[in-house]
C-alpha cells in the first residue's frame, strides 16, 4: 500500500480538516457523516477505520482546534517580554481571530451550545479548553507577582469570551478594542496593588 507523501495529507487529516470546516460553517448538528465523507473524498470504511462515530470526529476536531489555539496564543505571548505585553498580545491574537474572513464565533462556545449536553465529550473538552486559557492568564499574573492571579485569569477569560460573542452577534470587532481597554485597566490595578504590597514590606523593613 502506498503511503501519503510528506506534502500530501493523510486520510485522517483530510477527514479532520473537512469536518472542522463543515462544523464551523454549518454547525455540528447540521453536518452528517455522509457529508464529511463526500467533502474529504475518502471511502466510508476509511472514515470508520479512523473514527468509530461522529462523536469521535467531533472530539478529534475540537482537540486539534484546541492544540492550534494554544500554540498560536502562546506564540503571541512569547513574542514579547513584560507581563502586561504578554496579556495584551493574547488579545491581539483574538483580534486576528475575529478579523478572519471565515469568523463565526468561538468554536468551543458554539460546540457547547450546539451539543446541548454538558456531559458530551465535546462539551467537556470545550470547558477544559476554557479553563486552560484562564490558567494561562493566571500564570502570567503569578509570575508577575500580581495579587489573586486565579481571579485575574477568570476575568481575562470573561473578557475574551464576551468580546468574541459580541463580535459574532454585532458583526464588528469594536468589542475587541473595548476588551483590550478593560484588560489594560485590570492590569494597571494589579500592578498598583503589587507595588503597594512591596512598599508596605519595604516600609516595614525600614521601621524595624
Amino acid at each position: 500500500m502506498s503511503r501519503p507523501s510528506a506534502s500530501q495529507p493523510s486520510a485522517r487529516d483530510r477527514i479532520l480538516a473537512c469536518a472542522s470546516d463543515l462544523f464551523y460553517r454549518k454547525g455540528i448538528n447540521h453536518v452528517g457523516i455522509n457529508e464529511i465523507i463526500s467533502a474529504s473524498g475518502i471511502a466510508r470504511m476509511t472514515l470508520y477505520h479512523h473514527f468509530a462515530s461522529k462523536n469521535d470526529v467531533i472530539v478529534a476536531v475540537l482537540e486539534r482546534r484546541m492544540a492550534d489555539r494554544r500554540q498560536a496564543m502562546q506564540a503571541a505571548m512569547d513574542s514579547t517580554r513584560s507581563p502586561r505585553d504578554k496579556v495584551m498580545a493574547a488579545f491581539g491574537y483574538l483580534r486576528d481571530l475575529v478579523g478572519a474572513e471565515a469568523f463565526r464565533g468561538c468554536v468551543f462556545i458554539n460546540a457547547t451550545v450546539e451539543l446541548a449536553d454538558l456531559s458530551h465529550p465535546g462539551s467537556v473538552l470545550s470547558a477544559k479548553h476554557k479553563r486552560r486559557m484562564a490558567d494561562c492568564f493566571a500564570h502570567v499574573a503569578e509570575e508577575a507577582g500580581w495579587p489573586d492571579p486565579a481571579d485575574f485569569g477568570i476575568q481575562c477569560q470573561l473578557l475574551w469570551d464576551g468580546a468574541i460573542a459580541a463580535a459574532q452577534l454585532n458583526y464588528t470587532d469594536a468589542a475587541i478594542d473595548a476588551a483590550r481597554r478593560a484588560v489594560d485597566v485590570l492590569i494597571a490595578a494589579r500592578e498598583a496593588a503589587a507595588r503597594h504590597e512591596r512598599d508596605k514590606i519595604t516600609g516595614a523593613h525600614h521601621d524595624s
